[in-house]
């Protein structure tokens, strides 16, 4: 049986518990903040809710702002798991970011703080000066970081805070919608993509020279420089780009006609069987329609066209309205190679693309649907540009 002084003895090795007080203070203060929001939270509250003094909370936190920092800790901020992924390019980032984000805000639990603060922050001056130290803290100051080095690293940081923000207030406080009710597996790659483009600026770190001199996809960052050094005075930017485009292609070119070779046609017909395939049912259309789709001339379809005739996988046939409209058809052993090659040929396009996230992906089909617009503008100056020569001419 314990005796009564023992008892005062528990009961005062608890009351000087400094690390159990310590974690008492902060789950109380915790659930207050919580409940009733930054200002309307006092010290001897906390410490009431507590069961300890207000000079114990004074003691060991300071003050209500300190105190209140280490309560909310980095819930809102950018972490050492998000800025790992900032090596791997703006891409990969924003997606651990948008990743990190709704997760953390989706599994909000009651007693979390921060609501209440930004809640706070509306109306009462001092939560919102709080509310802007913590997020200069802990999301700005490490985007700056990241981003530095960037001619547009403020502004870059600034609207990725700014998007985070805004989603944080319309789906997770107001419950506006739509933003409310889109699942997370439809927002996260959504936002992961606007992020992307705020982040697109940031600086990525270059290979060290042994690596760059051993990898194969920085050849043209060598020749680059090669003709920096021979041509300082001329723009050789272009070959980043171009030169980068005939290399994947001849790349994309080797490992797709591997698999189209072991269907026993060649690269050429590929176009030829997939245009007619993606038509539909009947699976036809005009010499002219795929010479437009391919960028082949009629003439290069109809020698094309002859030899899949020969194997028996197309046939021509004329228009029952206009007999001079003639027709390329897939025949049923066309239409049935053609379902097993694409199966086999869209899962080699996927392993191809195996290095990129879906944002990458999304950003780089823009990017190249842009170029191939600003590479048919530049050919129709071109053609202009040589017609008028020959009117001079002539």
């Amino acid at each position: 049986m314990t005796s009564p002084s023992g008892q005062r003895s528990t009961a005062r090795r608890r009351a000087y518990d400094p690390e159990r007080n310590r974690r008492a203070v902060l789950a109380a203060a915790r659930r207050l903040f919580a409940a009733q929001g930054y200002d309307a939270v006092s010290i001897r509250a906390i410490a009431a809710e507590a069961g300890v003094t207000a000079g114990l909370v004074m003691s060991y936190f300071g003050t209500k702002d300190a105190l209140f920092r280490e309560v909310v800790g980095g819930g809102a901020g950018i972490g050492t798991d998000v800025v790992a992924h900032a090596g791997s390019g703006p891409e990969r980032l924003a997606q651990a970011l948008a990743h990190a984000y709704l997760e953390r805000w989706d599994q909000l639990t009651p007693d979390d703080p921060w609501p209440a603060l930004i809640r706070s922050a509306l109306t009462h001056p001092p939560s919102a000066a709080m509310l802007r130290e913590v997020l200069e803290k802990q999301v700005s100051g490490p985007l700056t970081r990241l981003l530095d080095g960037s001619a547009t690293a403020d502004a870059s940081a600034g609207l990725v805070r700014s998007i985070l923000f805004g989603v944080i207030m319309e789906r997770y406080l107001f419950a506006h919608e739509p933003a409310h009710s889109v699942p997370t597996e439809k927002l996260e790659p959504a936002l992961a993509a606007v992020l992307a483009v705020a982040l697109q600026d940031m600086p990525t770190p270059a290979d060290t020279p042994d690596e760059a001199q051993d990898s194969g996809a920085n050849a043209v960052a060598r020749i680059l420089t090669e003709w920096q050094a021979e041509l300082p005075d001329t723009d050789v930017s272009a070959l980043a780009v171009f030169g980068r485009l005939h290399r994947c292609f001849l790349r994309y070119q080797t490992q797709i006609s591997r698999i189209i070779e072991q269907h026993g046609i060649s690269f050429a017909a590929l176009d030829v069987l997939t245009a007619l395939r993606r038509a539909g049912a009947p699976y036809r259309r005009t010499a002219g329609d795929l010479a437009t789709s391919s960028l082949v001339s009629t003439g290069g379809i109809t020698l094309r066209a002859d030899k899949l005739e020969e194997a028996g996988l197309i046939l021509r046939e004329r228009d029952e309205d206009d007999r001079r409209i003639v027709y390329l058809r897939l025949t049923d052993t066309g239409l049935a190679l053609t379902d097993r090659l694409i199966e086999d040929h869209f899962a080699n396009e996927l392993d191809m693309l195996a290095g990129l996230v879906p944002a990458e992906r999304r950003r780089l089909a823009a990017l190249l649907e842009r170029l191939e617009g600003s590479l048919e503008v530049s050919g129709q100056r071109e053609r202009k540009a040589s017609f008028d020569a020959r009117a001079c001419e002539g």
